[in-house]
């Protein structure tokens, strides 16, 4: 269980790394750069997986949700 949610931290350290690298490159790079849309689309697919591996997790019971307040 442990090794799950390492990994999911390690993608949320990849999307945010995504996220500022598209940042970076919005202000640095020249307009006819399309370095921002492959860094964007990077960030798009990185989320997409960890969201489909959340899903998975909870489905074979590697990852137990919480209820909430009730």
């Amino acid at each position: 269980m442990l090794l799950v949610k390492l990994i999911i931290v390690i993608f949320l350290l990849f999307v945010v790394g995504s996220l500022f690298s598209a940042l970076y490159f919005l202000v640095k790079d020249p307009s006819s750069s399309r370095r921002v849309v492959k860094s964007l689309s990077w960030r798009i697919a990185l989320s997409l997986f960890l969201l489909l591996l959340l899903v998975a997790g909870i489905q074979f019971g590697l990852i137990v949700p919480h209820d909430v307040g009730g």
